[in-house]
């Protein structure tokens, strides 16, 4: 593989946020295409500016459903690709459009595998008709099956169709082919025309798809200015009126192909041509952001379109962990498994953090790693090259030192309603960094005047929003120096803002140029934390920090109250906590089970340990397959208080009740996972306080 393509797959995965952002906000249908042309007229950039911008489908699927990969390798069958929506998914919110089965073919797939439906049967024209199975839904969660395989088009296609038959089938499977293979080929390609010969290339001859993207060509060859005539031959020859249902992939083919014609492969106009045009606004640009973010890489990516993203993106599936997207972090993580798939070992500075841990090191040319200034308007941040402490790059942090109040530099632990205009797709998250666990970092000044730069590490809280800072440091000119420090015991609260206090000494000279570079920030250890429900929030239908599946989650008099009419499961924490432990105290008002989940994988993987009927029990949850590992009789009321306790090292497990050791087990099929509670049937809980430790 090309070193080369690691920049190109950063660019494609940024292009995809890109134009998923610029097409957000018109997707709706009030937005026809008159609409869009009478009050945007020419777009030239975002057309809302969002202090931070929540889920979306186009990136929650092409992130989630890739760990198919992760969790059942590079020959999962679509049977296996069913569980992984199944195992990520939360039933009802979040990760995709629920409309309704007769709306939604991402809906009616999901019940049907609840039904015990597999794939690709769940996705089938056979089960659900032609008109669902053809929905645009095919094509928008597979850019990253490009993105894995660079110059490689056709495994692309053959892993995009697999991953795509669990929900879609006939043309929407043609079009996820197409899409994989046109960013696969992106990598190589140099013009628009070879990518979309590269993309036919896994295209049966005779099908609406492969019509619709030659006829489209056929026109830009006639009229190769004006993307608006061409816009109006693909709605009369090629539209929703000939296309049925919600959103039919079909005639958004033709506005893909359409918009990469005439945006001639520069990223900007074309997602802002497939914007124009109407149709599905985000899943379009999307699809033609990821495919010319490749085509014409990070250094011809438009400044107006990366700025904002700051590699901040958010997801919603079931871990509230997972919810919280590095772009570049994942984008190398992208890279390196680009590599293991052919076989090949990565470059010596690809360097990937252990699962669970955290590495912002500044090596993908331009990234920001999230990091934000409160003081954007005075002082600023920007990614450099020949200062690093390792590596090629860090970042830089100018302060103009003539202001008399320090800049905080920071990044979030977790993210709360507050942070976001709006609730799309509604995301959840557990926090990425916790009490116990090691902030570490290299910084070193060069300041244009003597003065003394001195950096005070702090943090905030989630819900109280209490400020804690630390020692302060005195950072010496033109040396690197590590800034550790260990996050304290929140009384029950979550992280939320994690950072360093900079300033300039204010005995120094004005117009000091304060310049601070930053490089190589970790967050690694173990954790040790608490969980006070009388201070958490109702945020997002769910209740911080937590995630449910099958639950409704409530708070009430300050306890969780978690109450299922047919089972589920609450999780929470680091996903990749190997050994430790989560203790709570629960009343259980109806029902006959109280459990506690670790090493949870998903809704279908996880151990649950607790009270079931009449007995103590640790059992496995497998894809959805109960299996009991222990049981003893055990007495207890509805009622009454219960203390639990459930343990995890290596494959042992062990459940104490009171303090009392009541049953332990050995299994060894999950090595790592959430934390949470877990009712196996129909039932209703309260609890207090959570107390969890972790080992990662």
């Amino acid at each position: 593989m090309q070193e080369k393509w690691i920049e190109k797959i950063y660019a494609g995965f940024l292009g995809m946020d890109a134009g998923m952002r610029l097409g957000a906000p018109v997707e709706n249908p009030y937005w026809t295409y008159e609409r869009l042309e009478e009050y945007y007229g020419n777009m030239e950039g975002y057309l809302r500016e969002y202090r931070h911008y929540a889920a979306d489908d186009d990136v929650n699927g092409p992130v989630i459903f890739l760990r198919v990969l992760i969790d059942w390798g590079k020959d999962f069958t679509p049977k296996q690709a069913g569980e992984t929506w199944l195992n990520y998914t939360r039933c009802g919110h979040g990760m995709f459009w629920w409309g309704g089965e007769d709306m939604s073919t991402e809906h009616r797939a999901y019940m049907n595998l609840k039904r015990g439906v597999s794939a690709p049967k769940s996705g089938s024209i056979a089960l659900n008709g032609q008109v669902a199975a053809e929905q645009i839904g095919g094509q928008i969660f597979v850019d990253t099956w490009g993105l894995i395989y660079p110059g490689d088009p056709a495994m692309a296609a053959k892993q995009a169709r697999k991953a795509a038959s669990v929900s879609h089938d006939g043309e929407g499977l043609y079009g996820a082919q197409f899409m994989a293979a046109c960013v696969a080929a992106a990598f190589t390609c140099t013009t628009v025309d070879e990518v979309l010969d590269a993309g036919l290339a896994v295209l049966p001859r005779d099908c609406d798809y492969r019509r619709v993207v030659e006829s489209v060509r056929a026109f830009h060859k006639k009229q190769p200015d004006d993307f608006r005539a061409c816009r109006d031959y693909v709605d009369r020859e090629w539209g929703a009126h000939k296309y049925p249902g919600y959103c039919h992939i079909i005639p958004n083919a033709g506005i893909c192909v359409l918009a990469l014609l005439y945006g001639k492969g520069e990223l900007g106009r074309t997602i802002e041509i497939a914007c124009m045009c109407g149709f599905d606004t985000d899943c379009n640009a999307s699809n033609t952001g990821t495919i010319t973010g490749v085509l014409g890489g990070l250094e011809n990516f438009p400044a107006r379109y990366r700025t904002s993203i700051n590699d901040c993106v958010v997801l919603s599936s079931v871990s509230g962990f997972l919810n919280m997207l590095d772009s570049a972090a994942f984008s190398k993580e992208l890279a390196v498994l680009a590599y293991r798939l052919r076989g090949e070992q990565p470059p010596a500075w690809l360097v990937l953090p252990r699962p669970g841990d955290m590495l912002m090191d500044f090596e993908m040319p331009g990234s920001t790693h999230g990091l934000e200034l409160t003081d954007r308007a005075s002082h600023w941040i920007r990614p450099v090259e020949g200062e690093a402490h390792t590596g090629k790059r860090c970042l830089e942090m100018m302060i103009d030192g003539k202001l008399p109040v320090p800049v905080d530099l920071f990044f979030r632990g977790s993210f709360m309603r507050s942070d976001f205009n709006d609730e799309r797709y509604e995301p959840v998250f557990s926090p990425r960094v916790y009490p116990g666990q090691t902030v570490s970092c290299w910084m070193k000044s060069k300041q244009e005047a003597p003065a003394a730069i001195t950096v005070t590490p702090f943090l905030t809280t989630a819900v109280t929003g209490q400020r804690k800072e630390l020692e302060p440091v005195v950072l010496p000119d033109r040396t690197w120096r590590q800034v550790s420090f260990r996050v304290p015991e929140l009384a029950g609260d979550q992280v939320h803002f994690i950072g360093w206090k900079v300033e300039i000494d204010p005995t120094t000279p004005p117009w000091t140029l304060g310049r601070v570079f930053v490089d190589d920030i970790t967050v690694t250890g173990p954790m040790a934390y608490a969980i006070d429900m009388s201070i958490q929030k109702k945020e997002f239908d769910e209740i911080t920090p937590f995630s449910c599946n099958d639950i409704q989650p409530d708070l009430q008099y300050g306890e969780l109250v978690l109450r299922t009419e047919c089972g589920g499961q609450a999780f929470t924490g680091n996903y990749y906590t190997r050994d430790g432990a989560m203790e709570g105290e629960a009343v259980v008002e109806s029902g006959d089970s109280c459990m506690l989940l670790l090493r949870g994988k998903g809704t279908r993987n996880f151990y649950a340990l607790g009270l079931d009927g009449e007995n103590a029990v640790i059992a496995c949850c497998e894809n959805g397959e109960w299996t009991q590992l222990a049981a003893v009789p055990y007495g207890w009321r509805r009622g009454e208080t219960l203390r639990l306790r459930a343990e995890a090292e290596g494959s042992n497990l062990r459940l104490l009740v009171d303090g009392a050791l009541v049953l332990q087990a050995a299994d060894d099929r999950f090595a790592y996972g959430m934390v949470g509670v877990c009712h196996p049937g129909a039932a209703s809980s309260r609890w207090k306080m959570f107390a969890v430790t972790g080992q990662i």
